[in-house]
């Protein structure tokens, strides 16, 4: 599990959010009951009430298809009711998180289900392991990451290649360009005044047009509307730590 998370949107209109791929599937909880969110190859824009508060735990890399008992491939792009996954012991979840006092007792219920059913997850696979921290830190050649781990490791192309669409919903080249993304995404965090063009090399791309090709085509945003967008995200995250 990589972490628990809460998000409360705004009361006074209806919100219009860009979920960005970050190779990561979900579970979330909100007034509409338990959530599967598979992971996205583009941004999504949820319909989202006003006021709404919606809870969540994200999954590492890789990591849900074992909880879930699933490939990923077959929920890619797709939120699906839990009880899809976990039958009764979903909806026992939900009727436990309604009744919750709180935000952090609703998060309390949450891990403890997730921490009941750990001993029955199987570990990742090594090569999906290898494969996922290589990408991760832009190890591997762009051109063809799978064809380079699988000559390095003697597995055949054809078996990580089905294993990559089982573990990450899509192709190790796919993740590539999300990861690629998200690094973007740290290094605007990292340096909000930055030049676009030294915070694409940072991440990994080829150019600013390498860079602005590919944020269009997986947020529909320019790189620019990224970064700024980022920025008011920052400073009104300074204003409530300033206001409390």
């Amino acid at each position: 599990m990589k972490c628990l998370w809460t998000h409360r949107l705004p009361r006074d209109e209806t919100p219009h959010i860009a979920v960005v791929p970050d190779g990561c599937a979900d579970i979330i909880w909100s007034a509409t009951g338990l959530a599967t969110v598979g992971p996205d190859r583009v941004a999504a824009f949820p319909a989202l009430a006003a006021g709404e508060t919606i809870f969540g735990a994200r999954f590492r890399i890789g990591a849900a298809a074992s909880w879930l008992r699933t490939p990923l491939d077959a929920i890619t792009g797709q939120t699906l009711p839990l009880e899809l996954f976990w039958g009764v012991a979903a909806r026992d979840l939900d009727a436990r998180m309604t009744e919750a006092r709180s935000a952090s007792e609703r998060l309390t219920i949450l891990a403890a289900a997730l921490e009941e059913r750990l001993p029955a997850a199987p570990q990742l696979p090594s090569d999906i392991a290898v494969l996922r921290a290589r990408l991760d830190e832009g190890r591997v050649p762009a051109a063809d990451p799978v064809r380079t781990l699988a000559r390095n490791t003697g597995i055949s192309e054809r078996t990580l290649r089905r294993r990559c669409h089982e573990h990450f919903g899509y192709g190790a080249k796919t993740l590539d360009r999300i990861l690629r993304l998200q690094r973007f995404l740290t290094a605007c965090r990292a340096q909000p005044q930055g030049s676009l063009a030294m915070l694409a090399l940072d991440a990994g791309y080829a150019d600013q047009a390498h860079l602005a090709r590919e944020a269009k085509e997986l947020t529909s945003l320019t790189p620019r509307q990224i970064q700024t967008q980022l920025a008011i995200n920052a400073k009104q995250d300074e204003n409530i730590s300033t206001t409390v």
